[in-house]
């Protein structure tokens, strides 16, 4: 039975209204947190500018690598983007995940490059959620080694652990099955399906595969030593190992994609992590709260800029 159209526009209100409402609720609590407990904001207000630079230049190349991604996806397919289209397009859909609930950067992102190159909106969808599963297979591996420094000394050890091994293992058993399929109509279900029908299209691609694990490599690291250098900026002296362990972990909040940019989700999860691992969790919000802070710089000073030149790029080529 198909759904009538009023029904559906309902939910899809629904959904919205919760969103705000969460996003709202986050900003008031974490608001009511820093003015209760001014103190811990001193090193944001007096951050340097050699730590605002370097957080900043950091975020631009991590958006740069969710730009590789996509141009090497494009190019399996034939299809040769530029810079201006794969780094523009990288902090197109970053700003439209700050200013839309549930990805809606990645909607436009989508759409360009359906009307721009022909790429259907199935075959794009299917890719970028089949990367999802390289991506978190690279975490899983490096969470693991990464936890090795932390054996026997920290209480949070085995449940790290067995995070990651989870992780690695539900991987791996999905992408080594045969034409499996989770049964079910939910949004888990079509998330992972779309995801396995994707990993068809570029299990036997072997130098695809190598260029992904690569680029997933080459982003953990840098948001590595994002991390670290947000820890510095806020005052607080970590490992590296550490600011890699909070950094991953703070990966999974991509899986809740309830509020604009995850705002709040992140937060709790890096503040819950820092706790973890002995920076404190009111530094983590400073550290959530500084990252933010570098993207939103970048993202809101090239996001329109580039909406601009792509939008005219996109009309120009339909003359």
């Amino acid at each position: 039975m198909i759904p009538e159209p009023h029904a559906i526009w309902r939910k899809v209100r629904t959904g919205q209204v919760f969103s705000v409402l969460v996003f709202f609720a986050v900003a008031g609590t974490i608001g009511w947190y820093l003015k209760s407990n001014s103190d811990p904001l001193r090193p944001i207000l007096n951050i340097s500018l050699g730590d605002a630079l370097l957080l900043t230049a950091l975020s631009v190349m991590l958006t740069g690598m969710n730009g590789l991604f996509l141009k090497t996806f494009a190019a399996k397919f034939g299809i040769d983007i530029s810079l201006s289209e794969w780094f523009g397009l990288a902090v197109i859909t970053t700003m439209g995940n700050y200013l839309t609930p549930f990805s809606g950067g990645l909607i436009a992102r989508a759409a360009y490059l359906k009307h721009r190159h022909a790429f259907p909106y199935a075959k794009f969808i299917t890719l970028i959620t089949a990367n999802y599963l390289v991506v978190f297979w690279v975490v899983g591996m490096t969470g693991l080694l990464t936890t090795v420094v932390f054996w026997n000394s920290s209480w949070f050890f085995w449940q790290v652990v067995l995070l990651f091994v989870g992780v690695v293992i539900v991987i791996s058993g999905l992408v080594v099955a045969q034409k499996i399929k989770i049964p079910g109509n939910n949004r888990l279900a079509k998330v992972v399906n779309t995801a396995l029908d994707g990993w068809d299209l570029i299990k036997n691609d072997t130098l695809l595969l190598v260029k992904l694990i690569t680029y997933s490599l080459i982003n953990i690291i840098l948001n590595g030593f994002l991390f670290l250098a947000a820890y510095n900026a806020a005052g607080c002296t970590v490992s590296l190992p550490a600011a890699l362990l909070v950094s991953l972990l703070s990966g999974f909040s991509l899986l809740l994609k309830i509020t604009p940019g995850n705002f709040g989700i992140q937060e709790a999860i890096i503040s819950l992590s820092s706790e973890m691992v002995g920076a404190g969790a009111g530094v983590g919000l400073l550290v959530s709260l500084l990252i933010r802070a570098a993207s939103l710089i970048l993202i809101f000073t090239l996001g329109p800029v580039f909406s601009f030149v792509l939008t005219r790029e996109l009309t120009g080529n339909k003359k």
